[in-house]
Order: C-alpha cells, then structure tokens, then sequence
C-alpha cells in the first residue's frame, strides 16, 4: 500500500474554481479509487498528526504566501518519505519550505522551463489540466460570439493588445480589471463567468479566443484548461497562429479554420460558425481528452507508486 499525503497550499473548497485546487480535489479521488493506494488530502488550516508516517507527500502549488507552520512538525518526523511538488505554472516558484525539501515534480510544461532554483531527482511531465475534463453536456443555444476570459498575464499582452477590442467580450476578476485598462483596451468587459456545473456562462458562445504565453511557444506546454473547458462546454476554440508550435506538439485535431491571424478574422468565422462546426471540433477532441485524462491519472499513480 502506497500512503498519499496531497497538501493543497489555497485553501480547499468544492466550489473552487482555481485550477490547482481543482485538480487537487479531482487527483486525490482518482489515487484513492486504486486499491494499492491510500491518498488523504488536506490544506494548510487543517490539523495534522505531526507521527503519522507517509511513502509520498505532495505539495500542490506552494504558494510563497502560505503559512506551511502546521505541517512543519510532520515533515520533520517523517523517516522514510518522499516530499513532491505538484504544479502546472512555469512562473511559479515553489515556496522555500518545499523547495528545501522536495527530490520530484510533476509538472505540465517541457523540462527546460522548470526554474533553476528548483533541483530534484525524479520528473514527471503529463497534462494536468486534463483532470477537469468530464463528459460535455448537449449544446444548447448560443447568444454570444465569442470571448477571452482569464487573469492578467505579462506575457500574452501583445496578443491582449491585438485581440480585446470592439465587440469582444473579456471575463475576468474586478481585481484585474485595471491591469486590462492599463493596456488601453476597449472591449465589452464582464466580471468572472459562472462555473457551476451544467450552467458555466461559456455554454453561451460559440467560441472563445485561445492564446498563450510568449515564453510557452519555445517551451513546450500542454493545452491549459481553457482548452478542456471549451469542450465541455461545447464552445468551439479559435488559436492565434503563434500557438501553432503548441497544437503541433500536442495531440488534439484543431483544423487550420480554428488557427486565426487577427481579431476581424475571429469574428467573421465565429459568426459563420454552425452549431455542426462547433460540435465537430468538440466532440471529437472530447474523445481524445478524456482517454488523455485517464492516462494522466494511470502515469501519476504508477510514478507515485514506484517513486518509493
């Protein structure tokens, strides 16, 4: 029996519409349904027996802001365990307190993007933000185009330049609304869409505008969870050309129709868009996702399994 110690380093919550929280929750039910392991999942409000003894413990984020005092202890008296990074952000820097004691990663992004602070012995790279992908529900009417919806991000501001304009729609948080103002954008904004299940406000576009960080293009990451979401949701995905690198390297069908040069050109395909279009292209990526999301958990248990 492999004994799982998931440490989610945000605070945990069912409604949680953070990545690294979800995939926390999704990840510990997926180990825990394997009869040779046990995975117990917590945060870092939660009390701890500071004697139990773990093979893995794994930490999820390990946001520098965290108070990791409730867990110290434990690390401390463990004898014969491994300590892990989980994480699916190549700018992210993992907090100190991990980072001093971690020997492996998983991760979602190409080797060469791994910051130099981090030094560990074992890697495993797999898409993570598959584990939110789940069965599409039927589509249903679209009263909306299309839209870009996300954080602020520095380096995808020359594509938010190019895009977020006229009659794009962008969802985001009011507390980054004015990092968007301060790029002189002039679209139609909305606060954060809706994510409960069955009713995400994504459902209602046809499409919505896939772009990435410029660092990603040479360093290979897999599709985000914008990617999965647009399936679920049966809302078809345009990619600005400068992902080409990106589709080429993972493995889904994004026929060149979906590959775009210019924000006109995402709105006249997006208004010629048929619902038979649309589901097409998230029917049969869907497919693929969800065999890849079953996959991801296989590689995860085994590699936690065998990291012993």
């Amino acid at each position: 029996m492999t004994k799982i110690l998931l440490i989610e380093t945000s605070k945990l919550s069912l409604g949680s519409t953070v990545a690294h929280v979800r995939n926390s929750i999704i990840l510990s039910k997926e180990l825990s349904s394997y009869p040779d392991i046990e995975c117990r999942l917590t945060d870092l409000t939660e009390e701890v027996d500071t004697h139990e003894q773990y093979d893995v413990i794994l930490f999820s984020y390990a946001t520098a802001r965290a108070d990791y005092s409730k867990v110290e202890k434990l690390l401390d008296n463990q004898r014969a365990c491994r300590v892990g990074w989980i994480t699916n952000e190549f700018e992210l820097f993992a907090n100190q307190f991990v980072k001093e004691r971690m020997t492996f990663i998983i991760n979602n992004f190409a080797e060469a993007a791994i910051k130099k602070a981090h030094t560990y012995t074992d890697l495993l790279t797999v898409n993570l933000n598959t584990l939110i992908m789940r069965e599409s529900s039927p589509i249903k009417g679209k009263t909306h185009l299309t839209c870009y919806y996300g954080t602020y991000r520095k380096y995808r501001e020359a594509y938010l330049r190019k895009y977020l304009h006229g009659d794009m729609i962008l969802s985001a948080s009011k507390k980054n609304w004015r990092r968007f103002q301060d790029l002189e954008l002039d679209c139609w904004v909305t606060d954060k869409f809706s994510w409960e299940e069955g009713a995400e406000s994504l459902r209602d576009f046809k499409s919505t505008l896939y772009i990435e960080d410029t660092k990603t293009h040479q360093n290979f990451n897999y599709m985000a969870n914008r990617f999965f979401e647009g399936l679920y949701c049966n809302t078809a995905l345009f990619f600005d050309r400068s992902c080409q690198r990106t589709i080429d390297l993972d493995c889904y069908d994004v026929p060149d129709f979906f590959v775009i040069d210019s924000l006109d050109e995402l709105m006249e395909k997006s208004e010629a868009l048929t619902y038979h279009q649309i589901e097409s292209f998230t029917k049969d990526n869907a497919k693929i996702a969800l065999d890849k999301k079953q996959e991801t958990i296989r590689d995860i248990a085994c590699f936690l399994k065998n990291i012993k």
